[in-house]
This record gives structure tokens, C-alpha cells and sequence, in this order.
């Protein structure tokens, strides 16, 4: 097969199981109708299991490695790797592990894409960090908000670019547009890992004023704790204002759409969004959204989407907001409608295909 472009790597050594990790493997298989794309990440992974999950046409290479800090095993097996198929593009999903890979690409030609796709509070502008990341070539981030935030967070070599390329995602019939139940209990949803900073707790919260009114519904929490300490921050909330025939932990699921298609409302509350995929496709699926007017949910408002955006942790106005579209649900669908294909336009494949292929050689 004659590809447009030289052979990628897309690395990404994390052990969880959330959005990054969704998205290396999606943006593996995005680039691998244009080019040789091995995806290289932790031995006995979530990502690695993904990978197998699913018909590819690329290559998965494993990684043994304990220290994320640096790692000699990690160095040599990298730098084999990108030897054995001839990598000359590679795009790294991460932040520790830069520190280990400067090393493994010492001497070799190398065109080094850093992804970036959550918010970032600590400069790394030290001269450690200036060394580490000289080697960069592109830094790109998922949304407008995030660049800027990579541009004051993370040091600038001598001949680094900056891009902003929107994630993609592959939507199916819009058809699958979910009606309020005739048995009036209003399905609504938040999905991410369960971590501070993520908003599960806030949202349990701002539903308690439909509970007061007497509104039926059920929130659904979609993703994993992955053994963060906030779950019991969660169960407390639930347990605390007595929701729990309301509210459902579920936890990690692979396939999210099936929950969507079947939501009313996004209650989303988060801190630190570079930007959800989740968010998107709920957008597509006629979901109403609301979320706290910070990061990267005002780009989707100046997009056109129609979205609800709240004072950032303003519990009240959160609540308050719930319960308006709770109460005119069926006119909120109806207002929202123009999202699906608003999200088709902004969010398709060949868009996010083609911005790639500029910067990859």
C-alpha cells in the first residue's frame, strides 16, 4: 500500500482508562488509511486491551516499563521500536514520559507532535523542562482555550508551532434522537471519570431541586474511580440528601452512545475540560447540554451551538438552570435540534484527517 505519509507513531504510556486513552487509539485508527501507524503504549493496559477489542489496520506495540519519571526500559524498547518500522512522525499523548522519550530520540530524525487535551495548572518552564521539550516540533491541543493555556503552561523550542486540531468523532444516523418517556421520568446524564475537578458531586447537588419539585428523574454517572478517593465524596453526596433511588454510579462503559441516545439532559459541571467527546456526541444525539461557563464550553456557544452555560461553580444557577429545562424539556429538544448538524460539521472525520496530514511528513 503507497501512503501519503511517513510511517506514525502514536504513543501513550498512561494506565487509566479515560478520554486519552480513547483518544490515542481513535486518532491511531484515523491516520492509518494515510500512513504505517504503530500505537505504542503500557503493557496490560486499558488502551492495549482496546486495541485488541477492535478490527485495526495498524500495528500495537507494548511497553513494560514501572517509573513513569524515567524509565531505562522504556528508552531502549521506544528507540527499537522506532528503528524496527522507520517512525519518522510521532505523536505523544502525555506528560511524564517526555523525560524518557528525549533520550530514546536523541540522534534520530524525528518529528515530534506533543497532544494536548487537558488543562494544565502548573508551568513546566524550568531548565529541565526548556531541554525536554526542545525537541518538540508541533504542540497541538484539542480547542482554542487549551492552546492558549499550552502557550503559558509548557516552553517553546527554537523551531516549535502551535495548532489547534477539535477531535472527531465517527456519528451514526441522527435518527437515534431520544424522545421524552411518556412515563415522565427525565433521564439525565454526566460522563466522565470519577475524579475531583470532574463535577459528579456538583451534579448530584443541582438535582436536588427537582426532587423538590417533585420532578421524576435519574442521573446517571457513566465512568470509572479507577481507585480515586472522590468516589466517597460521590457516595457521600447521594447518600447525604437521600438520592439514592435517583442516582446510578455505573461506571466505565464502552459504548456511551447506547446510554446517550436514550438521555434527555447532560448535566456536565466541569473544572477542566480540554475538551469531551462525550460532550460531543451528546450534542448529536439532541441531548440538552449544561455546563459551567468555564474552558472550552464557550467555543461550542460561539460555534453556534445551542447550549446552557452557567456562572463557574455556581451551584444555585446550576440548579436553578436544571430545573427550567426539566420543566420545558420538549421545547428545549426542539430548540436543540440544530446541534446534530452543527456537530457533523465541526466534529467530522475528514476535517480533523486532513489538519493532521498538514503538519505530519
Amino acid at each position: 500500500m503507497v501512503y501519503s505519509r511517513k510511517p506514525v507513531a502514536v504513543m501513550c504510556f498512561s494506565s487509566g482508562s479515560g478520554g486519552m486513552e480513547i483518544s490515542a487509539v481513535n486518532l491511531a485508527n484515523l491516520l492509518s488509511s494515510e500512513a504505517k501507524v504503530i500505537l505504542v503504549g503500557k503493557k496490560s493496559s486499558f488502551m492495549e486491551k482496546l486495541y485488541y477489542e477492535k478490527g485495526n489496520d495498524y500495528q500495537y506495540e507494548s511497553v513494560d516499563f514501572r517509573s513513569r519519571i524515567f524509565s531505562l526500559s522504556m528508552l531502549f524498547k521506544v528507540r527499537s521500536i522506532i528503528k524496527k518500522y522507520g517512525i519518522e512522525n510521532v505523536i505523544f499523548l502525555g506528560a511524564s514520559e517526555l523525560k524518557t522519550l528525549f533520550f530514546s530520540f536523541i540522534g534520530l530524525s524525528i518529528n515530534l507532535v506533543v497532544l494536548h487535551g487537558t488543562t494544565k495548572s502548573r508551568p513546566k518552564k524550568d531548565y529541565l523542562h526548556k531541554l525536554i521539550y526542545s525537541s518538540v516540533n508541533y504542540h497541538v491541543a484539542v480547542s482554542e482555550y487549551l492552546l492558549r493555556n499550552v502557550r503559558v503552561i509548557v516552553p517553546c523550542g527554537r523551531f516549535t508551532k502551535y495548532k489547534a486540531i477539535r477531535l472527531s468523532h465517527v456519528f451514526n444516523d441522527a435518527d437515534q434522537i431520544y424522545r421524552p418517556r411518556s412515563d415522565g421520568i427525565i433521564n439525565i446524564i454526566h460522563v466522565g471519570r470519577i475524579a475531583n475537578g470532574k463535577g459528579q458531586v456538583d451534579a448530584i447537588l443541582a438535582c436536588k431541586q427537582l426532587r423538590s419539585n417533585g420532578i421524576n428523574f435519574r442521573l446517571m454517572l457513566l465512568g470509572s474511580s479507577n481507585g480515586s478517593n472522590y468516589i466517597t465524596e460521590v457516595k457521600k453526596a447521594i447518600s447525604d440528601n437521600q438520592l439514592e433511588e435517583f442516582v446510578i454510579l455505573v461506571g466505565h462503559v464502552t459504548n456511551v452512545e447506547s446510554y446517550l441516545i436514550k438521555s434527555d439532559i447532560m448535566l456536565f459541571p466541569s473544572r477542566g475540560e480540554g475538551l469531551s467527546l462525550a460532550f460531543i456526541e451528546a450534542l448529536h444525539h439532541n441531548v440538552v447540554c449544561i455546563a459551567y461557563d468555564n474552558t472550552v464550553f464557550p467555543e461550542y456557544e460561539k460555534m453556534g451551538f445551542y447550549i446552557h452555560l452557567v456562572e463557574d461553580g455556581n451551584l444555585a444557577a446550576l440548579s436553578d438552570k436544571l430545573l427550567i429545562v426539566a420543566n420545558q424539556l420538549i421545547n428545549e429538544k426542539e430548540k436543540s435540534m440544530n446541534n446534530i448538524d452543527l456537530a457533523r460539521k465541526y466534529f467530522g472525520v475528514d476535517r480533523e484527517l486532513n489538519e493532521w496530514l498538514e503538519i505530519l511528513i
